[in-house]
């Protein structure tokens, strides 16, 4: 994986006027950076694009304030043309879905917003902890069972059986 650190740290103090405290990679290779930024108030999500002279050119962003975030306001699906939609409010950007699944991203925002708000947001019963976990572990259930591909080998049997049907019964009416 391509690191683009320092380049994302000049564009953030150009862009936002801080250095991030945190970066972490969605996605790194030759032609695209995507990226969270961890900022004193706040998170961004950036699609950097590579140019030919190996430069970093932001494509969009998505910001999240810490005074406009919620617990649980940030919402993560995988599309159907196999990209992860992140949307907080009216504001939704798609990054690849190459390596990472969807509630990794969220957890990590999540994460660190809430740790900018501090200690007071934080569940503090050991059953609500548990509660989200298992929230987490569901979603993720649903996840792996739609990238199955059983139902689809299903699908694919049956439409190859309604097939060889049909093909029977064309001959069938052609012999008469």
């Amino acid at each position: 994986m391509v690191s683009y650190k320092a380049a994302i740290e000049v564009w953030c103090e150009e862009n936002w006027g801080q250095t991030p405290e945190e970066i972490s990679e969605w996605v790194a290779d030759d032609e695209i950076s995507q990226v969270f930024l961890r900022l004193t108030q706040g998170v961004v999500i950036v699609d950097f694009v590579v140019d030919d002279d190996g430069d970093l050119i932001c494509q969009e962003h998505l910001h999240i304030p810490l005074d406009r975030w919620n617990p649980g306001s940030i919402q993560v699906h995988r599309t159907q043309e196999g990209l992860v939609r992140f949307r907080h409010r009216q504001s939704e950007m798609l990054l690849s879905a190459r390596l990472r699944a969807p509630e990794w991203g969220k957890a990590l925002l999540e994460e660190w917003l809430m740790s900018q708000r501090g200690e007071s947001t934080r569940p503090k019963e050991r059953s609500a902890r548990i509660a989200a976990i298992k929230r987490s572990k569901l979603s993720i259930e649903r996840n792996l069972k739609s990238a199955s591909l059983e139902s689809s080998l299903t699908d694919l049997e049956l439409a190859k059986i309604a097939i060889a049907s049909a093909e029977r019964q064309l001959e069938g009416r052609n012999k008469v």
